[in-house]
């Protein structure tokens, strides 16, 4: 009796040692849980990434279109100032062959007024400041001296000018556009200038005012000491701009957008350029909050998009639930007779892949995972380097042949250690050893992922650079040639390496042939003084170079 009991201890404690550690979660509460966190984790996940991507692109769109508004705006300007200096410089040509005639001076002033609403009032002044001729002569200024500083600046400018804004005496804001006036003995004798006011409808505000674009958007323009000659407000026109880095940024030549705050501290969407010949600064912005308000109704059709994919996902997923719970019953049943003739061949049908089925095929999966890892170390060690621990020559085979199948674009770095029989001479080749070992791990140190560094033998190497263009393969081969050049090796100190870069664009072009103008390229770099880095397009078309 004592060894039946003895007997039934020890299958009790075989079955207990059977169990697997830990708490045994229920399969079906498990699975359940999974379904739904998978899916509410799926939506949220979507639906932030969709409201990130709307939103990048809104403010995106919102930028660039109030950049071009602003550029277009300023374009206008451009071709209205450019346009208004052309009528004045020809006025100032036909009164310089009648000066002094006072019946020409006022016929060409009020034709220049009446020929277009550029300006408002056309002065002629001569070289002391003294009107000599006004249309229209509302303030009877004719005969008096103008002491603004616009009209002495232009005076002494002897060229076409450009006044900031500035109060006339008539308290008008104005900006002053002149253009010299030469006598027919080419002598400097005075200026004609138009003036254009501000606060009143002019050819300027009715130009910018055709530019509205869209909701929210408005456009403003300041001349180079920031005040305001045209804004929607016109309350506003003629202030002194605070703090403004779109209106800083213009004013120095420079076009473009950005994300700013407003003087109300509102974030903006702005756009800004230069206007050429004048050095105004064109601002075009629009609130960000109006550029996102399409956000939501585009939500909320993402939302209705998702929610019949989702309950889609959710019938699919329970689908798989079941498939999971089959093989648990399978298992199940065949564990009550393990000792019929057909157990391993039931066995060998049941899909075991979690952990209810572990301790049943356990023997079976571990056999399997032993030879698994045998196989993988001996591949290990077929692709290996044994000394440096990088890839082999087979390995490099492997690699170019899958590019060269597969069409790809890639770069071949060929590296070779400058004067390394000197250093084995020198140090002796358990030195030698160190500096190739060194080499390597600097390879592989700057080798990216998908990335392949090998050793094609003795103090030769190869970098394989899938998906890269020969520009970013010389800025690799660059930085792998400065590492190497400026590190130290215990024993040897510095030592440099030749680099030679080859990049296939063309499908067609072998492998053999990459490699072999990769090592042209590094022939090139010896033969043009060692540490250096050479490199070119790989095709069947280009020469074979020297041998």
């Amino acid at each position: 009796m004592d060894r039946a009991n003895n007997q039934r201890d020890s299958v009790d404690d075989k079955r207990a040692g059977d169990r697997p550690p830990g708490v045994v979660l229920d399969l079906r509460w498990l699975i359940f849980t999974l379904v739904v966190l998978s899916v509410l984790a799926t939506l949220g996940n979507s639906l932030i990434t969709a409201y990130r991507v709307q939103r990048d692109a809104l403010v995106e769109h919102a930028l660039q279109s109030n950049s071009a508004y602003a550029a277009k705006v300023a374009s206008s300007l451009s071709e209205f100032i450019r346009s208004a200096q052309s009528h004045l410089h020809y006025g100032a040509v036909e009164l310089g062959k009648e000066w002094g005639n006072a019946k020409e001076l006022r016929a060409e002033a009020m034709r220049l007024q009446k020929q277009d609403a550029d300006f408002n009032s056309i002065a002629i002044v001569d070289v002391d400041a003294r009107v000599l001729e006004a249309y229209p002569d509302t303030l009877q200024i004719i005969g008096s001296t103008l002491l603004s500083d616009a009209v002495q600046n232009a005076i002494e400018a002897r060229r076409p000018f450009i006044s900031p804004a500035y109060k006339s005496a008539a308290g008008n804001l104005v900006v002053f556009v002149s253009e010299p006036i030469y006598d027919s003995s080419n002598r400097y004798v005075g200026i004609i200038g138009g003036s254009i006011y501000l606060q009143q409808d002019n050819a300027l505000h009715t130009l910018i005012s055709q530019h509205f674009y869209h909701t929210g958007t408005f456009a403003f323009v300041a001349d180079q000491n920031r005040h305001l000659l045209y804004h929607p407000e016109t309350s506003r026109i003629g202030e002194t701009l605070g703090w403004s880095k779109t209106v800083d940024a213009a004013l120095r030549g420079e076009s473009g957008f950005m994300a700013v705050p407003n003087y109300k501290g509102i974030p903006m969407l702005a756009g800004y350029a230069q206007v050429p010949g004048a050095g105004w600064a064109v601002v075009a912005q629009q609130p960000r909050e109006v550029s996102l308000a399409p956000l939501k109704t585009l939500m909320d059709n993402v939302i209705l998009g998702m929610v019949p994919a989702a309950l889609i996902g959710f019938v699919l997923m329970w689908w798989g639930a079941l498939l999971i719970c089959r093989p648990l019953h399978q298992l199940s049943s065949i564990a009550g007779q393990l000792s019929a003739p057909r157990a391993t061949e039931k066995l060998h049908h049941v899909k075991a892949w979690y952990r209810e089925a572990f301790s049943i095929r356990q023997a079976m999966l571990t056999s399997v995972q032993l030879l698994q890892a045998k196989i993988g170390r001996l591949n290990q060690q077929a692709f290996t380097d044994p000394m440096t621990g990088i890839a082999n020559r087979r390995a490099m085979d492997e690699e170019l042949l899958g590019l060269e199948q597969a069409g790809r674009t890639y770069s071949v770095l060929s590296l070779d250690i400058d004067h390394f029989k000197k250093v084995n001479d020198t140090f002796g080749h358990d030195k030698g050893d160190l500096a190739i070992k060194q080499v390597a791990a600097t390879l592989a140190s700057y080798s990216r992922t998908g990335d392949l560094a090998c050793r094609a033998g003795g103090e030769e190497f190869l970098l394989i650079l899938p998906d890269t263009d020969l520009e970013s393969a010389n800025l690799i081969a660059e930085r792998v040639r400065q590492a190497i050049a400026t590190s130290d090796i215990p024993g040897v100190g510095r030592i440099t390496a030749s680099i030679g870069v080859a990049t296939c664009v063309q499908a067609p072009t072998p492998a053999d042939v990459v490699l072999k103008q990769a090592d042209e390229c590094l022939y090139r770099a010896k033969q043009s003084g060692r540490n250096r880095v050479e490199s070119c397009l790989a095709s069947t078309l280009q020469s074979a170079g020297p041998e």
